[in-house]
């Protein structure tokens, strides 16, 4: 999440929690953090860590940190949906719609894997498959139709969809190499308070 406090902001930096323990996972990540890498923390990013599926009290310990959900956000999930239960992203999504007004987020979600395009769908397969087997499932998929309706029924004021393909014509046409993500990958969901 960001978002202005005085001079400088305040980011309250919200790592991808999985369901529970998943030591061979976390091992696996060892050694790829910014400390680990040598870059520290900057002085005005904050680490608050959270369970999304266990309701845990993360939004106080935001508060806590110095987050103001009175004040406009941005808040970033992306690579996150798929590892969550519908019931826990739905509370994730009440919850950033109760921020102030003018809050923006901004979610990655995973399609259904037989919507994908067919040339595509292997690769997507082969990746649910390792998740899966290092005891991280993909858990969820949505199409954008039930992702724009799950964000309004949340209490989003404005919601868009933005497809993988509209993403990568905005951001990887012209490329002299050719490197271009699939066109229905992961998906986009912008919604605002």
């Amino acid at each position: 999440m960001a978002q202005p406090s005085g001079h400088e902001p305040v980011h309250a930096a919200l790592p991808r929690v999985h369901r529970g323990p998943r030591p061979l996972h976390r091992r696996s990540r060892r050694g790829t953090s910014c400390v680990d890498l040598g870059l520290g923390i900057p002085s005005f990013l904050r680490l608050v860590p959270v369970d999304f599926e266990a309701g845990d009290g993360s939004w106080e310990r935001l508060a806590a940190s110095g987050f103001d959900s009175g004040r406009p956000a941005v808040v970033a999930s992306t690579g996150v949906s798929m590892y969550l239960t519908k019931d826990a992203i739905l509370a994730t999504l009440r919850q950033v719609a109760a921020l102030a007004p003018g809050s923006t987020l901004a979610m990655t979600f995973l399609l259904p894997l037989e919507l994908a395009d067919p040339e595509v769908r292997p690769g997507l397969q082969l990746a649910e498959k390792g998740a899966r087997a290092s005891g991280t499932p993909f858990v969820s998929f949505f199409t954008p139709t039930e992702m724009l309706t799950l964000a309004r029924e949340a209490g989003f004021r404005e919601v868009q969809h933005v497809s993988a393909a509209t993403l990568a014509q905005r951001y990887f046409a012209g490329r002299t190499d050719g490197f271009r993500p699939p066109n229905n990958s992961e998906e986009l969901l912008v919604a605002t308070t």
